[in-house]
């Protein structure tokens, strides 16, 4: 019994021993060699790839602010946006709100009167027209009895007579719609005669606001014309946030208070537009600025370089925009491609960033090193960096 307790005890401690051993050879001698075939890897192509960067900003245009000459009540000559010259008359400052809420009430008087004289005839004419289908209805029907007494041989003189006078009331209401709606058209006139009459005569007795320059006109105000006018005239400084360019705009409407000098509205250069972009670089290798070409809102446009400064990973450009399209201040978000780079090319995912730093994962013989790089430029899917050579394989997480 003992000898075969032995013999069991030794046979465990055998097996065991083996599985050891393999256990410790594969780790030494196998596993070295097989994970490396085992992962997934990627090996860098040397490639010609587009350099796209990402650049937000605003469209500029030069802005002329126009002040209230006199404290009053500010009542618009001109609409928002519309076309202007020089020597125009944009709006008037009525001494008090009564007298703009006497002139407004006189407006309402006119269009009150009119409106109702003009929707009486409205009603009329629509009366002797329905009474026009009405009798084509009975036309049709005796015309049908015509065609039968015909047919049949009978007497058709009543019927004759019957269509002969619902065709001459028909001439009748025609020629009746026809001077009513001459009438509704004098009313018409007449109207806009009197409100036009009534808008000059509070126009010439009321202090004129004149511009005096050429442009768009606008009633929106930020506060920030003089501002976005200084970066036009002499560029934009690297700690300049655009953010603060652009502000809500308060919007001037007829009857508002104003005292002297207020500013009341402003005519926009149309004729001339700029850009001021902050672009994300896409690389540390230097880019040329070159006129590009742009995409905004479905309209190709061309942008002429004036200035740019700042250093990677942000520099601000100001250019000029050449377009016979009109954009208009505002903010715009850009993908813009800025020329082509050759290199060592590799997916964007595969880059890791820390803290400021790049790296990736070199599958380096028996170990992954962590290895830092620098991304030259490249796209939203694919970048060239540098320290790798060709043949190193990338690991891919």
């Amino acid at each position: 019994m003992k000898e075969k307790r032995k013999g069991i005890f030794i046979v465990l401690i055998t097996m065991f021993t083996r599985v050891f051993i393999g256990i410790i050879t594969y780790i030494c001698f196998v596993q070295p060699y097989v994970w490396e075939y085992t992962l997934e890897t990627f090996s860098p192509p040397y490639l010609t790839i587009q350099r796209i960067v990402n650049a937000k900003g605003i469209i500029l245009c030069r802005e002329k602010v126009i002040e209230s000459p006199v404290s009053g009540v500010i009542m618009k000559v001109k609409s928002n946006s519309m076309r202007i010259s020089k020597g125009d008359t944009i709006a008037i400052v009525l001494p008090t709100i009564e007298d703009y809420k006497s002139y407004i009430g006189k407006v309402n008087s006119i269009t009150s009167y009119y409106d109702k004289a003009i929707e009486e005839k409205d009603n009329i004419i629509a009366g002797k027209e329905k009474e026009i289908e009405k009798i084509y209805e009975d036309l049709n029907k005796e015309s049908e009895l015509l065609n039968s007494l015909v047919a049949n041989k009978q007497d058709v003189a009543e019927v004759l007579n019957k269509i002969n006078e619902l065709n001459s009331r028909i001439n009748s209401l025609k020629v009746e719609i026809e001077n009513l709606t001459k009438e509704l058209e004098v009313l018409k006139r007449e109207k806009l005669l009197r409100l036009a009459d009534l808008r000059q005569n509070i126009i010439s007795s009321n202090i004129k606001v004149i511009s005096d320059r050429s442009g768009l006109v606008s009633f929106c105000i930020d506060g920030m014309e003089d501002a976005r006018n200084i970066v036009i005239e002499r560029g934009s400084e690297d700690n300049l946030n655009i953010d603060s360019l652009l502000r809500e705009s308060k919007v001037i409407n007829d009857g508002d208070p104003v005292r002297k000098g207020d500013i009341i509205a402003k005519v926009i250069d149309n004729l001339e537009q700029f850009i001021l972009l902050e672009v994300s670089l896409d690389g540390k290798s230097p880019i040329e600025h070159n006129n590009y070409n742009l995409n905004i809102d479905g309209k190709d446009v061309n942008i002429e370089f004036i200035k740019w400064v700042g250093k990677y990973p942000r520099e601000l450009w100001l250019c000029k925009i050449k377009s016979p399209y009109y954009i208009g201040p505002r903010r715009v978000s850009l993908n813009i491609n800025v020329g082509t780079i050759e290199g060592l090319v590799v997916p964007r995912n595969l880059v890791k960033q820390e803290g400021e730093r790049y790296f990736v994962y070199i599958v380096n013989n028996n170990y992954i090193e962590k290895r830092f790089v620098n991304i030259l430029g490249g796209n939203e899917k694919e970048v060239v960096i540098d320290n790798i050579n060709r043949g190193e394989l990338l690991f891919v997480d």
